[in-house]
């Protein structure tokens, strides 16, 4: 058995030859005709398109042979695609000791004259398409060019073969994926579905609990206020001072508690509301919070500037939740005999994210306070964390955590910077 090349090679060219799931396949018109072409080209009795397979030629297109394969160890073609670069032709195999033995030279087809041209793919003979005759001869160089064309049309039908395998293979892959995916969008919306339900449910629940918060809870809390109040002003001779100091600890407590239960009613409508985008002056909405809060900033001679309005898509009430906290904030913990001074400005800028590149409303919100620790920057907005010294034991702890609640509602970022006893800088950007 004639192999002429080091088994690894070959085992390379086989796994090439066989990516064109070419082998058995039915006759085409396309490859006979090019047969046909060739013989009558160069006038000779047989042309194959030859393809060597591991123990056998197997021909795709066969003229003039009568059989549809032959043993390789008597192949011309098996010598052909050792020089995959060059066309291999015996003008007298009788004469040629590589042939002259050969059973196919000294019997039927008594093949005399041999002229193939490699069939290559990715630097591998995959076989030949030939010409025999059983007689001596040579080609012109017309024909032997012929026969190059030729053998270039063979491989392109060859490659448009496999094109179109590896295109239904992809075809058939992206169906299956289609259906699984087709499965799985389903599934995922089923998902989706009931979560919706359990969502719902849980809104309901929560505006149900809103309810009893902002009435049940806080009625109660009115009434201790109210008899708290009435008992100190009308009872105040029969009290002792400790029994004084009793109620009035009882009514700070309850009006403590009062605050705590708007506050987190507040922060959970942050979320269940329904969210509705406006464009708003900021310059209104500041007007607005400093007209609710001008008895507390007249009170410690307090001062809010705007420097700077820009017009701003945004939740309309929540923004104005976000600076009413913010003032308020400020002037709770503002320095002991030292007039609070709150400086606001808005300007376009870009990302604080350096990854990208969208527009944002920077609003700074500057203070003089009391200030805090700068290591606490990020943990002042959890809920419940409190700006708090000795000298200031105010607030609910969930002032921050709303404001940030609702920049996030907004795609936005804050970032808060401090100096203890000097005051904070908050920044806020919220998209263009």
């Amino acid at each position: 058995m004639i192999y002429g090349q080091a088994p690894d090679i070959e085992q390379k060219r086989l796994k090439e030859l066989r990516s064109y799931d070419i082998l058995d396949s039915l006759s085409e018109k396309d490859y006979d005709d090019i047969t046909v072409l060739a013989s009558t080209i160069c006038d000779t009795p047989i042309a194959l398109v030859s393809l060597v397979d591991k123990d056998r030629q197997w021909f795709k297109a066969n003229r003039g042979l009568g059989v549809p394969e032959t043993h390789r160890q008597h192949s011309f073609c098996s010598h052909a695609i050792l020089n995959p670069t060059e066309p291999f032709i015996v003008t007298d195999s009788r004469l040629d000791d590589r042939f002259k033995d050969n059973p196919y030279v000294t019997g039927n087809p008594n093949i005399v004259f041999y002229a193939g041209i490699p069939l290559v793919s990715n630097g591998q003979g995959l076989g030949s398409f030939c010409i025999i005759d059983n007689k001596p001869r040579e080609l012109t160089q017309k024909q032997l060019d012929a026969l190059k064309i030729l053998a270039g049309q063979v491989m392109n039908l060859l490659e448009l073969r496999k094109s179109n395998i590896e295109l239904n293979l992809k075809k058939e892959v992206l169906e299956i994926k289609t259906k699984n995916l087709d499965a799985i969008i389903a599934e995922r919306f089923a998902e989706i579905e009931q979560k919706n339900i359990l969502l719902e449910k849980a809104n309901e629940e929560l505006q149900a609990f809103n309810y009893i918060s902002s009435h049940d809870l806080q009625e109660p809390l009115r009434k201790i206020q109210t008899f708290t109040s009435l008992i100190t002003e009308r009872e105040a001779k029969n009290l002792s001072d400790a029994g004084k100091e009793y109620f009035a600890k009882i009514g700070k407590a309850s009006s403590r508690m009062s605050h705590l239960i708007k506050d987190l009613l507040a922060y959970s409508r942050t979320t269940i509301d329904k969210q509705t985008f406006d464009v708003v002056s900021l310059q209104s909405i500041v007007n607005e919070v400093v007209h609710d809060l001008q008895d507390d900033i007249d009170a410690k001679n307090g001062v809010v500037t705007l420097i700077n309005s820009e017009d701003i898509c945004a939740i309309t009430f929540q923004l104005r939740q976000v600076i009413f906290n913010l003032i308020s904030n400020s002037l709770k913990f503002s320095r002991s005999n030292v007039p609070p001074v709150i400086t606001i400005n808005c300007k376009v800028s870009s990302s604080p994210d350096v990854t990208s590149d969208k527009q944002y409303h920077l609003i700074t919100f500057k203070d003089n306070g009391v200030g805090f620790d700068n290591k606490y920057r990020k943990k002042i907005f959890d809920l419940f964390q409190r700006l708090e010294t000795e000298e200031h034991q105010t607030g609910t702890g969930i002032g921050l955590a709303i404001v940030k609640k609702i920049i996030d509602n907004h795609k936005g970022y804050i970032i808060a910077d401090s100096i203890l006893n000097e005051g904070t800088v908050f920044k806020i950007y919220l998209p263009v």
